[in-house]
């Protein structure tokens, strides 16, 4: 089991966009699954998991009926997954999919745009 703390470079990707009580945000591989984590100062005894295997490569999904077209792969370095999940996910489908990430009004702004 591995983890990596994103949470300084999705500061500095997203600035005033993150939700102000976000104190973590990282992922966990383990030899199976990849999660990503968060932990919020309003809870921080609590850790938030959302499994990333059901989120397709756009690149790979009209093979899917014939590979696994998942973006993030669990048999790959950690540091890979890191860098799909920061320069692949956009900040729409963050907001749309796992919430207090992003603030209340970022998230409100983002969902504006569909």
């Amino acid at each position: 089991m591995t983890r990596i703390n994103l949470i300084e470079a999705y500061k500095l990707k997203y600035k005033t966009l993150i939700h102000p009580d976000l104190i973590y945000l990282g992922l966990l591989q383990t030899k199976s699954d990849i999660f990503l984590e968060k932990i919020s100062d309003a809870e921080p005894e609590t850790i938030v998991q959302y499994n990333l295997e059901t989120v397709q490569d756009k690149d790979l999904a009209p093979f899917a009926d014939y590979i696994n077209a998942s973006l993030f792969n669990p048999l790959i370095d950690i540091s890979d997954n890191a860098s799909r999940f920061l320069l692949k996910m956009d900040p729409l489908s963050i907001a749309m999919n796992y919430s207090g990430i992003f603030s209340k009004e970022a998230t409100e702004e983002l969902l504006d745009c569909i």
